[in-house]
């Protein structure tokens, strides 16, 4: 017993130093990392769309003319008038290859929206300003070194540095179409609260249903589930359509979990649960 005893302890000393050891190189790992963002200079494995790695400089990017040319395509559709999603629509039509179409990535999970340009992808491209010559790192971090999940940085927390490399967009033209994104915020912004936020899916698609607004007679607002898929790719048959309105679902689903409950509830003995339980923690109590 003694013998286990002091194995068990040995196993535990050396975790915690493994541990220890393991927290102290990611730090380091971080530190030169920030100090190399600090600089200026690319940290990343990709470069960003529209550039490239420098054949000849560690650490730098280069204009990518045939994806810089989309990108610049891009912005002057924005100039234009265009929407987000109108420019999406514009490059699917026109077969321009997506950021990971041209990199050759190759995905693991194929989802509906993979092989076509979308409406967030061309916002985030017309308000990055890796576009003007300023390199913007630092997004994104792991929530620790123990675990994979990334967690998203506000803006004030990123590590932007300007000048670093030749833009492909003037600041003019960056601006004006930042403004134009701006002016259309509020008309997409909105966001609704009801029970079942977060846990509704497509059963064709299975992304998330987005939720929309209707005004009925007597002024009176009612919610519906949508599918954003089929909204977002109606001309390229990547779901079909679904409406619904959300007080319908929640009800249904309330409605689904009462008779689940009650099912088990008439299986259970409760007056044996509550001896068994009662005994068990006066045993405990006497431990």
């Amino acid at each position: 017993a003694e013998f286990n005893q002091n194995k068990a302890l040995e196993i535990a000393l050396k975790n915690l130093v493994n541990d220890m050891y393991a927290k102290d190189i990611s730090k380091k790992i971080t530190s030169v990392k920030r100090d190399k963002q600090g600089k200026g200079l690319f940290i990343g494995g990709k470069a960003p769309y529209g550039y490239k790695k420098s054949p000849t400089e560690k650490n730098m990017i280069v204009i990518d003319e045939p994806a810089a040319e989309v990108v610049r395509y891009i912005f002057r559709l924005a100039l234009e008038g265009k929407s987000c999603r109108e420019i999406a629509m514009i490059l699917n039509e026109q077969n321009v290859l997506t950021p990971a179409q041209y990199s050759k990535i190759n995905l693991s999970a194929k989802g509906p929206y993979s092989g076509k340009w979308s409406s967030e992808r061309i916002s985030f491209m017309l308000q990055n300003e890796v576009y003007i010559g300023s390199m913007v790192q630092g997004r994104v971090q792991k929530a620790s070194y123990k675990s994979k999940k990334i967690i998203k940085l506000p803006r004030e927390k990123w590590t932007i540095v300007e000048n670093t490399h030749n833009p492909l967009i003037d600041q003019e033209t960056f601006d004006k179409v930042g403004m134009l994104i701006k002016s259309r915020n509020h008309t997409r912004s909105r966001t609704y609260d009801h029970s079942l936020k977060g846990i509704i899916f497509c059963h064709e698609c299975g992304y998330p249903l987005g939720v929309i607004n209707r005004t009925l007679a007597n002024n009176r607002h009612v919610l519906y589930f949508i599918c954003r898929t089929y909204q977002r790719f109606t001309k390229y048959k990547k779901c079909t359509c679904h409406c619904m309105k959300v007080e319908d679902v929640t009800n249904a689903v309330i409605e689904q979990v009462q008779f689940v409950c009650k099912k088990f509830l008439e299986k259970i003995n409760l007056t044996e649960l509550t001896n068994k339980a009662n005994i068990l923690l006066k045993e405990e109590k006497k431990r």
